[in-house]
């Protein structure tokens, strides 16, 4: 019988450059931190080699026009060692939708999200037998939760919320979506063929 006590996750959703990202990066140097494609191979990468999978991803967005060959995707599971006890950070891409001529568009903006699951699940065993429950990160995993934590008020520190209108009928309309970015990506983004082919503006400065 399994019990759930926390459920969901921490999430950060954002925008920025492959240099941020390696910088942010950083934080995992003090932790035995491999990177692991979540394919059914699990696949190990070292961080150069992730953050050349990001070059690439981050390119096609910044890029003045679409490139037809690559399709863009980015997902690792950060596995760290902490204490003799293994957490996981996962890492993937996502895309928000906006609306164009009345509907959505047939494009999606990009944003990477961190996360890292509330819950771990702890095995227990009594005359009855094998049980377990899932029980809160923050007290059987407190490095893990710092960790995650130190690298989101990172990212709020050097981003702010994104915010672009859409022109319909020759006017512009606010987009809020929960999504955070730099300013250097910001200005590379709204160079880009997205933000071109749809006439988006960029309202964060």
């Amino acid at each position: 019988m399994s019990r759930v006590n926390n459920s969901g996750f921490y999430k950060i959703k954002f925008w920025i450059t492959p240099e941020e990202l390696g910088e942010f990066f950083e934080l995992f140097k003090d932790q035995e931190a491999s990177f692991v494609s979540t394919n059914y191979a699990q696949t190990a990468y070292d961080k150069h080699q992730v953050l050349q999978a990001y070059q690439r991803f981050y390119d096609y967005y910044a890029a003045a026009e679409k490139t037809a060959d690559y399709f863009p995707h980015f997902v690792y599971s950060i596995v760290l060692t902490l204490d003799q006890d293994v957490a996981g950070i996962f890492v993937r891409n996502e895309g928000f939708g906006f609306p164009y001529h009345e509907q959505w568009a047939v494009d999606e903006l990009p944003c990477i999200m961190i996360s890292l699951p509330k819950n771990i699940r702890i095995q227990t065993e009594d005359a009855e037998g094998a049980d377990y429950t899932y029980e809160d990160i923050r007290e059987h995993r407190p490095q893990a939760y710092q960790l995650y934590e130190e690298l989101s008020n990172e990212i709020k520190t050097r981003t702010k919320l994104l915010r672009f209108s859409v022109t319909e009928s020759g006017t512009l309309y606010l987009q809020k979506p929960s999504v955070r970015i730099s300013k250097k990506a910001a200005e590379h983004i709204r160079n880009g063929w997205i933000f071109d082919k749809y006439k988006l503006v960029m309202e964060t400065k």
